[in-house]
């Protein structure tokens, strides 16, 4: 990886917070020399980046340069604000998307949200920095979303392996062409018998990993097996307790190479491998989570969040159930007490995930109030 340590010298001069988090731990940032030394420096978990924020809004003295010099600034759930530098591929999925075949003469819908989180505006930046067209379709609506594939003859789409299902299910009742020959993936594990459908349907599918701090972490490239890790990271593998590098399953341990956001030894919470004989190279995917956030039809649902919100409309015993059905995700909220539709509005705006409510005698108090129950 070159280049990290002139990122890193910049970053620790630039950034309050790196300065700080280093000079706690005496670690003076001039006299690393390898990529192996990153490990000398303390994970910095996400789940740790709401207080941090909160208490230094609006980002916890991690950016290097004014937030009114920013292009756009973004807040997904947590709440978390992430920055975004300039209007360029800031978060680094053209690799991605030219590796799975896009290119500038594809028109291609994208049907991440604009709004808020900024998977929308990391795939169109992407994608024009590419030179493909874009369709800012954000998500929802399938009526809507197959009329634009078929009146502008889309050739490509980046979003969910389950919308785009959904979509093509639709299109198959209405008997409606869709000219799709492309998609690209992320924030949503792609099943085999998924990736089948949609090879048999002639759709040359490619999956991606990454998440709203980090851009871009890794994507399928098919010139080896996994995922290959981005240009623009560095990952390591570490012992979710301790930070200690594996060579076995870990959490995933990002230093993205972002001038203006500098994230080092950033813990993700998410959990891989190695693909055998590639360590450093390729991952083979997410395995699970680590700490007390999951991963919801692509958007985070943070424990200590959903608590709050939950107590907010006088209902602070319940349990959250994630489970997946027919390939797509199921959030259950259990609750021993009915909700009104106010109430229930209110959670579906904090945790940006929409679930099902179900009114029993009992919560189960025993487990934790968030639950992972996929079997992957």
């Amino acid at each position: 990886m070159e280049g990290w340590k002139s990122f890193l010298i910049d970053a620790y001069e630039q950034s309050p917070a790196l300065r700080e988090r280093l000079d706690v731990e005496n670690i003076n940032p001039y006299e690393l020399t390898t990529v192996e030394q990153l490990s000398r420096i303390p994970v910095l978990k996400k789940e740790q980046l709401p207080f941090l924020q909160k208490h230094e809004l609006p980002f916890g003295k991690m950016i290097t340069t004014k937030t009114n010099e920013l292009a756009r600034i973004f807040m997904s759930p947590g709440p978390i604000y992430d920055p975004q530098g300039d209007d360029q591929d800031e978060w680094g999925f053209s690799e991605a998307l030219q590796a799975a075949g896009f290119t500038k003469d594809d028109i291609v819908q994208n049907t991440f949200s604009y709004h808020l989180s900024p998977a929308g505006f990391m795939f169109d930046s992407a994608l024009r920095q590419i030179g493909a067209t874009v369709v800012p379709a954000g998500p929802g609506n399938r009526e809507l979303q197959v009329q634009l594939m078929n009146d502008l003859q889309v050739t490509g789409y980046v979003g969910t392996p389950s919308f785009l299902h959904l979509l093509l299910q639709y299109a198959d009742e209405k008997r409606i062409h869709v000219a799709v020959k492309k998609a690209f993936f992320t924030a949503e594990k792609l099943t085999e018998s998924m990736r089948e459908q949609f090879e048999q349907r002639g759709i040359r599918v490619f999956e991606g990993y990454g998440t709203a701090d980090c851009g871009c972490i890794a994507f399928e490239d098919r010139k080896g097996p996994g995922l290959k890790i981005s240009s623009r990271a560095i990952v390591q593998l570490c012992d979710p307790i301790t930070g200690d590098s594996l060579d076995e399953e870990g959490e995933i341990v990002v230093t993205i190479l972002d001038r203006t956001y500098p994230l080092v030894r950033f813990g993700t919470g998410d959990v891989s491998r190695w693909v055998e004989g590639y360590k450093g190279e390729r991952i083979i995917g997410v395995l699970g989570r680590v700490g007390t956030s999951v991963k919801v039809k692509g958007m985070f649902v943070h424990e200590q969040q959903l608590k709050q919100v939950m107590a907010e409309v006088g209902c602070p015993i319940f349990q959250a159930v994630v489970t997946k059905e027919n390939d797509r995700d199921q959030l259950t909220i259990y609750i021993e007490k009915e909700l009104d539709e106010e109430a229930k509005q209110k959670i579906n705006n904090v945790i940006r995930v929409t679930p099902t409510f179900v009114c029993v005698h009992r919560v189960n108090e025993e487990e934790r109030c968030l639950v992972d129950r996929r079997k992957w």
